[in-house]
């Protein structure tokens, strides 16, 4: 990518942020939610293996964080140069294999440096406003550097066991609700010592759902019902000659 490639992105978002009227009226706080879809979208056109997809929405990733860091301009957070200079002075000091006197480290140096940087304490970065899953597949990887894990898969297999008797154990519903988030948050471990996110084996199950409700949809169509007038049990003899086709 040459310097004339950004700077004429630049410039474009520049007039965008003069000239459009939706564009000259976002904030950082009212971009937060078209920053998430963009990342969302962008995981999306990955998981699909949709190269052009792919590439748009790198594209639009990048056009969001330059608008974002123009309106930070605009609303006087920060100029762009000291975001920038922020930027460069974390990686720096967060990569001393790299531009420092830690030469020659591997993966796991440069993992448990990584966390060393952390001021706060090992989780102090992970965010819990982020997909829930997400969350706890991130916080146990980070405990997991510092050895606060299990040694195979299968022990955390007993754990998920362990939580699931838990919750049809529990005697109540506020229990209950506690005892499933215990449950969820050891799939989510099992999972990581699998090698995959749970968050990403649910959306896929729930786009597998959701494809076969609308096929559920579209034969219920063609044999002339409604599916608020069918039956339970005649929904589910189109759902399971859906499931087998």
């Amino acid at each position: 990518m040459g310097r004339g490639d950004m700077d004429r992105l630049l410039e474009t978002v520049d007039i965008l942020r003069r000239e459009c009227p939706w564009d000259r009226e976002q904030t950082l706080f009212s971009m937060r939610y078209q920053a998430l879809e963009e990342v969302y979208e962008f995981i999306e056109a990955l998981e699909k293996g949709d190269r052009e997809r792919v590439l748009e929405e790198i594209g639009d990733l990048l056009t969001v964080a330059l608008m974002l860091l123009k309106i930070a301009e605009d609303e006087g957070v920060a100029t762009a140069g000291e975001i920038v200079e922020r930027t460069v002075q974390k990686l720096v000091y967060k990569h001393p294999h790299i531009f420092g006197d830690k030469r020659g480290w591997g993966m796991k140096e440069v993992l448990e440096n990584w966390e060393n940087t952390k001021r706060d304490g090992i989780l102090s970065g992970v965010d819990t406003r982020r997909p829930a899953l997400i969350t706890a597949h991130r916080i146990g990887e980070k405990v997991a550097r510092v050895g606060f894990d299990w040694e195979r898969r299968e022990d955390v297999l007993e754990k998920v066991k362990e939580e699931f008797r838990e919750f049809l154990e529990a005697g109540d519903e506020e229990r209950r609700k506690e005892e499933m988030g215990d449950l969820l948050f050891a799939l989510a471990q099992y999972a990581r010592k699998a090698g995959y996110y749970a968050e990403d084996a649910l959306r896929e199950a729930n786009r597998k759902f959701k494809e076969r409700f609308s096929k559920l949809e579209g034969e219920a169509r063609r044999r002339g019902k409604r599916l608020k007038d069918m039956s339970l049990r005649e929904m589910d003899e189109i759902w399971e000659t859906v499931k087998e086709s």
